[in-house]
Order: C-alpha cells, then structure tokens, then sequence
C-alpha cells in the first residue's frame, strides 16, 4: 500500500499521470523529481502517512521507490 500510494503521487504529480516508473528508477537522476519536488514528496508522505520525516534520512540510494518506500516503512513500525 505504501510503494502504491507514492508510485501514484510521483506519476500524477511530476509526470502529469503519463509513463511508468520502475520502483528502483533513481527519481533525481533521471529527472522526474528536483530538490523543489522531493520537498513535497516529504510532505505528501508525512500527511498522508502520519510519519515524520527528516531529510537527512535519504540518500542517493534511498532516491528511488523501494529506498523511500523502506524508509517510510522502517518509521512507521
């Protein structure tokens, strides 16, 4: 549910609901996401999920679906 609900935000938010993305794709490297964007990727994931978040807990490995998605998992227990 989780993976889902971000692969969801990043395609309709930063990629106008067209394309697909595969859940290790680096979202800065390949462009769909700029530092503006990541900010409101954090912000989507601590409103809709009820976790806070730090941004010093991602990297450039974390970048991708499956890295946020761990994190996000990891916080929520």
């Amino acid at each position: 549910m989780v993976k889902a609900k971000i692969r969801e935000y990043i395609v309709t938010t930063f990629m106008n609901g067209e394309g697909a993305i595969a859940d290790d794709q680096q979202l800065f490297e390949s462009g769909i996401i700029d530092s503006i964007g990541f900010i409101k990727l954090l912000s989507f994931i601590e409103t809709t999920f009820k976790t806070p978040l730090d941004i010093s807990e991602f990297s450039i490995d974390s970048g991708t679906i499956n890295g946020i998605t761990r994190i996000v998992n990891d916080k929520m227990g």
